[in-house]
């Protein structure tokens, strides 16, 4: 069963000039390693609407998560997905959630369902 869908669009350049210190507070030390040399931009924004269009899914919004609670990785197709900690993980319960991302020169989205049981 369907419980929450969150999407969010977030406009690429609000990346172009932010300091490491701004980044961690909304990265995790994982997801800024892997940041592209190439492409930061795309790269942080669409992480950045990723976790929006979770919280939103969940409709909590920042409420009750930070930024940092939610991690996005990739498998090895490249394909998105959200990374729980315990914290997610006991929102969540038995649910799971499928993600989607794109971007183009200016804009990066995301999209969220979640579904199971909350």
């Amino acid at each position: 069963m369907v419980l929450g869908v969150g999407i969010d669009i977030v406009e690429n350049r609000r990346f172009s000039d932010k300091e490491e210190k701004f980044l961690s507070r909304i990265f995790t030390e994982k997801e800024m390693s892997l940041s592209p040399r190439v492409g930061k931009e795309e790269y942080y924004a669409s992480r950045f609407a990723s976790k929006e269009a979770f919280v939103k899914a969940l409709g909590t919004g920042f409420t009750s998560l930070s930024p940092l609670d939610i991690e996005i990785a990739e498998d090895g197709n490249g394909r998105p997905y959200v990374v729980m900690n315990e914290k997610v993980s006991g929102i969540l319960d038995s649910s799971s959630a499928h993600l989607s991302i794109s971007h183009e020169k200016e804009y990066s989205v995301a999209m969220v369902v979640i579904d199971g049981t909350l």
